[in-house]
């Protein structure tokens, strides 16, 4: 299973991907529930953090910038969930035979062939719900992201992600679904181009 997920260029992937129909468009919505979710998870997490921080005091200006730039990132994810929940509405990823497209990170469609490859990415060893897009040489930086793809920018660099980092947690499909409709729809499109 593991090696059908990561190895979408294999010959076996690719005959494995031809049952899929990449040749619609397919999107896909957020979760409401699962925004809900979060959107308590990160509120208790910034009032547990200010509540720690209040009565403990935090001396060390090391720890305290620590505490600071975790304050900053679940602000930052605060505010993009209301977002999403209050704006974003239909579908907010969507797959298509041109290319990927999420509304939450870029303004533009990634085609396919600016996809070098596609991953899950770990922590620990673990999935964390994140699918990695990246791209051939300087093309992610000429993507027009949205503010949270540039907010999220600097945190996703300092977790060592390199490339488009697509969140699935909140989406309305389950992650290893996704990882393996956007390996289908790259392996046919790197099949067409080189038919």
């Amino acid at each position: 299973m593991a090696h059908e997920i990561n190895s979408a260029t294999s010959e076996v992937s690719l005959n494995i991907y031809d049952a899929i129909g990449t040749s619609i468009v397919r999107g896909f919505r957020q979760s409401s529930t699962k925004l809900l979710f979060h959107l308590a998870l990160y509120l208790s997490f910034i009032g547990g953090s200010i509540w720690l921080t209040w009565e403990f005091y935090v001396t060390d200006d090391a720890r305290f910038l620590v505490v600071l730039a975790c304050l900053a990132f679940l602000a930052v994810a605060l505010g993009a969930t209301i977002h999403r929940l209050l704006v974003l509405s239909g579908d907010v990823v969507i797959l298509s035979p041109e290319g990927f497209h999420d509304l939450r990170l870029t303004a533009k469609l990634v085609p396919w062939n600016l996809i070098e490859y596609v991953s899950d990415w770990r922590l620990r060893g673990n999935s964390a719900s994140t699918i990695i897009l990246k791209l051939h040489g300087d093309a992610e930086d000429s993507l027009p992201l949205t503010l949270y793809g540039r907010l999220m920018r600097p945190y996703e660099r300092l977790l060592g992600i390199q490339g488009i980092a697509v969140h699935t947690w909140t989406l309305d499909i389950s992650h290893v679904r996704l990882l393996r409709l956007v390996h289908a729809y790259l392996a046919a499109a790197k099949k067409s181009d080189g038919a």
